[in-house]
């Protein structure tokens, strides 16, 4: 006895520090919540989980416990169970009798267990869908074939699919627990071939036989429904055969349950099981044969013989919702009549989109960034971000990456307790580099570096270059305490500080460091002396966590960027999107979550999954703008037309603000994010045909153009860039997201499309389409071209073949005027570990002609000739320190070739491949030039 007794204990406990652990939790993330002011958030999440959990759970619990009630009340009196036990190496079992009293009790904890089990279910998986069932907004349009509004599929269909299949379990569940129940108490016989009842038994079970074939019969009408999400036909959503077979054989299923239902109720009073055993075989045999059978053979003799015919306003109704679900409807097309007059004068006049050439890869300018400002081990520039700032009172495109500390990268000797969550707090400073800028050692042009960060125009201050947010920071760190916290290195000492902010969570006092403590299982901060009553703790730290903690119920873009305020402020920008797949006859496409985010750890709000999941509409209605010293968040609804953000700002009507009141030095860096362009641009390959007939036939597919990938050499899809140029209808440059279109299996390109950054036109989509009679290049023709270019091909091969690595940067199609410019950006990288990409060559295309030269003002010269030299303080001027070649007399010019041939002989002799080959580019440019005087004079 005193065994079980203390096991009991044992459990007993285990059971309390859980419950505390899970009860400490929840109170540290209402702490955090009420730091940032959204309290009201976290109550009508946990009150939406809460009321939910306990309706299901008092439902299921109510109608589990009258059946075993009645199934109790039922059977003989005071009956008792037996249980069998068989012992180990014995051959017979032992009976155990269990006394009517014990039994009630077994089956009232069997009741409870379940019915917490029953409740859980919809309040973890299904709060969001019920909070927008009640507060939801409607559309304003209906579906075409039953004519409901679109806000019912959106809203309300989710809600009534979950209620029919929590009914529907609930009842087998409590049915076969109740045919249990009936066995045990003797009610019920069964033996090989046969099943003996009593009456009272089989009038039970038939009776909740019977609302589980209601059930079915719902289950069905709701599969009809769903028919607009069929994939049966050559479109997406309800077929030709969906409706003339699919709905008629829904139609007979749910009539044939409701008859078995019934004849299941009325053979309560009949003897056998003859009746509804045949209602049964009925019933799976025409679903068989109608909902099987008879579709198939409708969809082969009928349909396919005359596809185009009988599937045609199916596939209109396909095409009209899946443009709009994308936005796809709001894309203004135009005609891009394509030249060859690009001139001088003409590059002068967008001058700003030529000063704004992306030169710098991400890939390349982040290595380039990891070995020149890095400074320490522990610092990490995780990502570089793209943006547009004012420099000597012009846009400017900027490349910018924030420079955050990575504990996992301290020494193993320094990764003690103390150092991760008191020393090592934040990371500091960034890196900011115009596109195009480059010094004379082919490296970015650096306008902000080094600890303290340092601006080179003195354009740009920085009063906050402490990064305790950002897309690392996923450990918890406490600051204000007895310890000062690294701050940045200097020279061979360090500089430290204290934290003046408010971010974090005050756990100066005893109950909060016992709660933190509990929530993170981790005793020291209950116990370390380093905390005092200023001291805060600092969780979610990271972007994607953080936002995901605070509003689990949007979906976020894989890449937050990083904004230098104004102020003198760093702060996030990360993209928040409303997504749903019940978006009737719109293609669902897949979108990837980012696999590496991590999750909320509060439990209770989980329900978000990671990795791909199926959408068929998506709005970018949300920016969350986060402080990178604070941890501020702020959420600014940007699309106040979507339906669904509206359902939220009623869910929650304090956690949301306007667009409007986002401040302007931030709204200037609001740019249209990458992932629902490229899934807009992905659906617009095929749903640009709006004609049904050309969209069946895919007479006019669209593909995205393909580039290969400058580390694995593998090719992709082409993806959208961000860039500075005019549009043909404009007066001015602005900063868009494009990309160009090719035909399907073709390499030429027919299109290009456009999405707008910058002030009332953001989110403008633009598709500027070439004649069908003319062929324009596409990157991967002109990539071709480009290595069928002998002196081009030779210098690159040199340059591989001597213990340096070739990098061809991506290739940029850049419209300008009516024609179109490629540009792609060459970097030359030794074979050993600390090697620098270095911009040394760009290559210009333009209709049959292409040069590769050091710069791209010199490729510019080159092919356009005359007239470039005078202007070429608006084209993009290397900071080499090269002297320009233009301008020169013919003897300086003779004397500038003689040069840079010995100079290139001289690198021959001492086997310096890298410098010969630069050189002989230099001598190429030179002797151009002097031939150029020698026909002017």
């Amino acid at each position: 006895m005193k065994k079980e007794k203390m096991v009991l204990f044992i459990g007993l406990a285990f059971l309390l520090l859980v419950s505390l652990g899970k009860l400490a939790n929840i109170y540290g993330e209402l702490l955090w919540f009420d730091t940032l002011k959204f309290s009201s958030v976290f109550w009508t999440i946990i009150n939406a989980k809460v009321i939910l959990g306990l309706i299901f759970g008092l439902i299921f619990f109510c109608i589990i416990g009258i059946n075993i009630y009645l199934a109790r009340k039922m059977g003989p009196a005071k009956s008792q169970w037996e249980l069998a036990l068989r012992g180990q190496g014995q051959k017979t079992h032992q009976i155990i009798p269990i006394k009517p009293e014990y039994v009630n009790k077994i089956l009232l904890v069997v009741c409870l267990v379940l019915s917490l089990l029953m409740g859980i279910w919809p309040a973890m998986m299904k709060w969001d869908d019920f909070l927008r069932f009640f507060y939801q907004t409607p559309f304003t349009l209906v579906d075409p074939i039953f004519q409901k509004n679109i806000g019912f599929y959106v809203f309300s269909y989710p809600v009534y699919v979950f209620i029919q299949k929590w009914l529907f379990y609930a009842l087998l569940l409590i049915t076969f627990l109740v045919g249990f129940i009936y066995v045990k108490d003797k009610a019920m016989k069964l033996k090989i071939g046969d099943l003996m009842f009593t009456r009272r038994a089989k009038s039970h079970l038939s009776i909740l036989v019977g609302f589980i074939l209601l059930l079915i019969a719902w289950e069905r009408r709701l599969k009809m429904l769903a028919l607009l999400y069929s994939p049966r036909g050559v479109a997406f959503g309800a077929s030709y055969t969906d409706m003339r077979a699919q709905v008629v054989a829904y139609w007979i299923i749910i009539i044939i349950a409701a008859v078995c239902a019934f004849i299941f109720w009325i053979n309560i009073s009949s003897k056998g099981w003859k009746w509804p055993l045949i209602g049964i075989a009925t019933l799976f045999a025409l679903s068989v044969l109608v909902s099987g059978f008879f579709p198939w053979a409708l969809q082969k003799f009928v349909v396919e013989p005359n596809e185009l015919t009988k599937e045609r306003p199916y596939i209109q109704n396909n095409i009209h919702y899946t443009r709009l679900g994308y936005n796809l409807d709001q894309i203004e097309e135009k005609d891009f009549q394509v030249s060859k007059n690009l001139n001088f004068e003409k590059i002068q006049k967008n001058s700003l989109t030529i000063k704004n050439v992306k030169l710098w890869d991400k890939n390349p300018l982040r290595q380039t960034y990891s070995e020149l400002q890095e400074m320490r081990l522990y610092y990490h520039f995780v990502s570089v971000d793209e943006d547009r700032y004012t420099l000597d009172g012009e846009k400017t495109q900027i490349m910018l990456s924030a420079r955050e500390l990575d504990q996992s990268n301290l020494p193993p000797q320094a990764q003690t307790w103390e150092n991760k969550h008191f020393k090592y707090t934040h990371g500091y400073g960034l890196c900011m580099s115009p596109v195009n800028h480059v010094t004379e050692k082919g490296l970015p042009n650096l306008i902000i570096k080094d600890i303290p960060p340092v601006s080179s125009q003195g354009s740009f201050i920085i009063n906050r270059p402490e990064i305790y947010y950002g897309e690392l920071g996923n450990e918890f760190v406490i600051v204000n305490t007895a310890t000062q916290e690294f701050d940045y290195p200097k020279g061979d000492k360090n500089v430290y500080t204290n934290y003046e902010g408010k971010g974090g969570v005050p756990i100066g006092s005893f109950l909060n460091r016992v709660i933190f403590s509990l929530k993170y299982s981790d005793a020291k901060i209950f116990l370390t002396n380093y905390i005092t009553p200023e001291s805060r703790i600092m969780l979610h730290r990271q972007i994607k966590d953080r936002v995901k903690s605070v509003a689990p119920f949007l979906t976020y873009d894989r890449d937050p960027y990083v904004v230098l305020n104004d102020d003198g402020h760093i702060y996030w920008i990360q993209d928040a999107y409303t997504t749903t797949d019940k978006f009737p006859y719109s293609e669902r496409i897949a979108f990837s979550l980012d696999p590496g985010a991590v999750q909320t750890p509060l439990k209770l709000f989980a329900g978000q999954r990671l990795g791909p999941k199926k959408i068929n509409y998506i709005r970018n209605s949300v920016k969350v703008v986060i402080n990178a010293y604070n941890g501020k968040m702020t959420y600014y609804v940007i699309d106040e037309a979507d339906p669904i953000i509206k359902t939220y700002q009623k869910i929650f009507p304090k956690f949301f603000k306007s667009f409007n009141e986002m401040p302007q030095s931030i709204r200037d860096h609001v740019r249209y994010p990458r992932d629902p362009f490229e899934i807009q641009a992905n659906m617009y390959r095929t749903y640009h045909m709006r004609d049904a007939q050309v969209f069946y036939n895919k007479e006019d597919l669209w593909d995205l153009p393909m580039q290969k990938s400058l580390s694995t050499q593998s090719e992709y899809p082409m993806k959208g860039y961000y860039i500075i140029m005019r549009l043909p209808d404009r007066e001015e440059e602005e900063f868009l997201l494009m990309v160009p279109f090719t035909p399907n299996n073709k390499s030429n390109m027919i299109a290009w499309m456009s999405a707008q950054c910058d002030g009332p036109d953001y989110g403008r989509l633009l598709v500027y389409k070439f004649p069908k009679e003319k062929l324009i290049y596409g990157p991967r023709q002109v990539h071709a071209r480009i290595n069928q270019q002998t002196d081009i091909s030779s210098e690159l091969t040199l340059w591989s073949q001597q213990g340096s690595e070739v990098i061809r940067g991506e290739l940029l199609v850049i419209p300008i005027e009516e024609s179109i410019l490629y540009i792609e950006p060459v970097y030359l990288m030794a074979t050993d570990e600390s090697s620098l990409p270095e911009l040394k060559r760009v290559i210009v295309a333009y209709g049959d002609k292409i040069e590769m030269q050091h710069t791209l003002a010199d490729s510019l010269n080159v092919i356009f000739g005359k007239g470039l030299a005078e202007a070429s303080s608006i084209l993009v001027e290397s900071d080499r320190g090269q002297i320009p070649l233009k301008g020169r007399s013919i003897n300086e010019l003779a004397q500038r070739a003689n040069q840079y041939f010995e100079s290139a002989l001289e690198s021959l002799r001492t086997g310096d491949w890298a410098q010969y080959g630069q050189y002989q580019g230099l001598l190429q440019q030179a002797i151009q030039e002097l031939m150029r005087e020698s026909e002017e004079q």
